[in-house]
């Protein structure tokens, strides 16, 4: 009788990581890729960012699922000192040793090792770990051949190649913040957490989600249990920065991004420098090409090598996204291999981009006003071929645009930011947002003033004024009007004083001073009249007759607002004829028509919606809900001014608390100079 014991099975996996949070798509796609496992070996590849967890999730699930491997946890890394690929034959032959085979039997050739790692692998139960693999040709010569066997790689590539072999991909997050604050507690303690929340929140920012900086950073405060959280904060976030200075231990989270960065080609390092340049969190293709100077093509392949080793993302229409820690990494790297003026070149490419962009978007949304501002066109072609694709490009990039305007501001790039500000117009009217507005502009008037532009002061001025009259700051918003019609005064330009003349007669309505309102509005009037501007001419016979009705001259009011609704017809401008008809229903309905009423705003709001414009669909909406309710009919009016209500809200508007009940729109609107279409645009 043998009384050997029996071998107990390798198990060369790391031990988990003492933090682990989250991870569920990653542990459930590992436990559906066994459980479904059919003629092959099940295999799973986790990619992304250096540090993100990559190991500890795979780790984790092995180490959870030990049973289902009795022969056995191998584990290989695939890459050795400054990411050189280890070799596979090397790697082979420890697999082979560890599993039993003889040294001495081992052939030299990586070819025939790999075949005979498949041959004494076969029926055994084994959970394979190759990490940080270089490339799909490498795991390839590492694959066992039967489905007793399970393989997880984890990688800094996609690994799209292995897809082929059955392999299924996924590429891992960062932790949310919730996850990151999570994995804080159960490293560092849930009273120290708790005690400080706001220095929580920092920590949570300046390590962005990777497991790895927030284990280091949670191993630092644990080892200093009197360092208060804020502390620890500032001197990591300074640390940061430090390269080759900064602690050893932080060096470490450094030295993952610094092995990446080193494997790039020069194209692919200057695009990932110039998008940690970038003031936005994302960028398309289009700007790097423009701001580098570069064929979009070669771009295109620089990208799609840094997306390859995730050190860039796809993002939704053509663009790419980085990581905070990347972004700060990428920017930090310009700073320290870019000379300033060189930085500043880059920056100033991309204001300048998103600047004619804006400007062509402008034309399209609001193509009735000439534009003061005027730049080069973009060496790539058109902009946007119709005016849904210049708004969706407004959506989209709203938070890009901001962060560009901020910059400019910063630096000091008057031109570039009061033009901005300028093409920034038509989206502000159909979609608004005030607080941003407000202090865009407020920076831009001063940068117009540093320009000596005065007529471009004033036009920003007349804007502002606009926005101050919307929030209902109507002394604010004559302050600004009367610069700009000093300042159209002083340049002898009509097409300014009349439209500070109607941006004065919209705050004297608001503050109630009607017949004030109308002089103005008639002066305007007159102005554009004798200047040839049709537009300008209907616009303030609409706002006249808006007045009008207020007065109860209501014949009057309706001549006027017809008038400006067949000339904005025959200008071809449909929002502004949308808003003459509309006040014209309003009126229509007073006199208790309500089904002819109706049907014109129905019709007006099917415009509208068609032209993808919150707030004039928030306008029409509101004066349906007050014809409804007018004729009767109690659910469709309320129905209607609830969405209107919900509109104005969502777009920061003080006109959601003129509906906030049924029934008080058409009061309040009488209150606030707003009747029927209102006082916008």
């Amino acid at each position: 009788m043998d009384d050997t014991p029996e071998p107990t099975p390798p198990v060369q996996i790391p031990a988990p990581a003492e933090g682990f949070v989250g991870r569920e798509t990653a542990l459930d796609l590992l436990d559906r890729a066994w459980l479904r496992r059919a003629d092959r070996p099940p295999i799973v590849v986790l990619s992304g960012i250096g540090g993100v967890g990559k190991t500890a999730a795979a780790v984790r699930w092995l180490t959870d699922h030990r049973e289902r491997f009795p022969d056995g946890l191998l584990h290989a890394r695939l890459s050795g000192p400054g990411g050189a690929p280890v070799a596979t034959g090397e790697i082979l032959f420890g697999f082979l040793v560890t599993i039993g085979v003889v040294p001495d039997t081992i052939p030299p050739d990586p070819g025939q090792r790999s075949a005979m790692f498949r041959a004494a692998a076969a029926g055994r139960y084994l959970g394979i770990l190759l990490d940080d693999a270089i490339s799909a040709a490498q795991v390839r010569a590492l694959l066992p051949a039967t489905s007793t066997a399970m393989v997880v790689v984890t990688s800094r590539r996609q690994l799209t190649g292995i897809a082929m072999d059955g392999a299924q991909l996924l590429d891992l997050a960062p932790l949310t913040p919730d996850e990151s604050r999570r994995l804080l507690r159960e490293v560092v303690g849930p009273e120290r957490i708790a005690a400080d929340p706001d220095a929580t929140a920092t920590i949570v920012d300046i390590c962005g989600g990777l497991p790895l900086a927030l284990g280091i950073i949670g191993a630092r405060l644990r080892a200093r249990p009197l360092r208060s959280m804020a502390r620890e904060a500032n001197n990591y976030a300074r640390h940061l920065g430090a390269g080759s200075r900064a602690p050893e231990d932080v060096r470490e989270v450094q030295a993952v991004f610094d092995t990446s960065y080193a494997e790039l080609p020069d194209g692919a390092a200057r695009i990932y420098r110039a998008c940690g340049l970038h003031p936005g969190p994302d960028v398309s293709v289009d700007a790097l090409a423009d701001v580098l100077g570069e064929p979009p093509a070669q771009v295109e392949d620089a990208v799609d090598a840094l997306v390859s080793v995730n050190l860039l993302a796809d993002a939704a229409d053509d663009r790419v996204a980085q990581h905070d820690l990347l972004r700060r990494d990428a920017r930090l790297r310009a700073e320290q291999e870019l000379e300033p003026a060189d930085q500043a070149a880059v920056v100033r490419g991309f204001t300048r981009w998103y600047l004619r962009r804006a400007q062509a978007a402008d034309d399209l949304i609001h193509p009735h006003r000439p534009r003061l501002g005027v730049t080069p066109p973009s060496r790539h072609g058109k902009a946007f071929p119709d005016r849904a694709a210049a708004v969706a490009w407004w959506r989209r990039d709203l938070r890009s645009i901001r962060a560009v305007v901020a910059e400019a501001d910063r630096r000091r790039w008057d031109e570039e930011l009061w033009q901005l500000c300028e093409a920034s117009w038509g989206f502000f009217l159909h979609h608004r947002d005030y607080a941003p507005w407000v202090s865009m502009h407020t920076a831009g008037v001063a940068a117009a003033q540093r320009c000596d532009a005065p007529l471009a002061e004033a036009r920003l001025r007349s804007q502002l004024g606009f926005a101050y009259a919307k929030l209902r700051r109507f002394d604010d918003a004559v302050a600004q009007n009367l610069i700009a019609l000093r300042l159209g005064e002083q340049q002898a330009h009509g097409p300014t004083r009349a439209t500070a003349l109607s941006q004065l007669g919209r705050a004297a309505r608001g503050q109630g001073d009607l017949f004030a309102a109308l002089g103005y509005y008639r002066r305007a009037a007159q102005l554009q009249d004798e200047l040839g501007i049709p537009r300008g001419v209907a616009l303030c016979r609409r706002r006249c007759g808006e007045v009008l009705a207020e007065l109860g001259q209501d014949e009057e009011a309706i001549t006027e607002l017809t008038a400006a609704a067949n000339a904005m017809a025959e200008l071809g401008d449909p929002v502004q004829h949308a808003r003459a008809v509309t006040a014209i229903a309003s009126l229509r309905s007073s006199r208790r028509q309500h089904d002819e009423a109706r049907n014109v705003l129905l019709e007006a709001l099917g415009v509208i919606r068609d032209l993808d414009s919150p707030y004039y669909t928030a306008e029409v909406l509101s004066a349906l809900g007050q014809v409804e309710l007018e004729a009767g009919h109690e659910e469709g009016g309320r129905r209607h001014q609830a969405e209107a209500r919900e509109l104005y809200a969502r777009l920061g508007d003080p006109r959601a608390d003129d509906i906030a009940a049924p029934g008080r729109a058409d009061a309040a609107a009488g209150e606030h100079g707003d009747r029927g279409a209102g006082s916008g645009g």
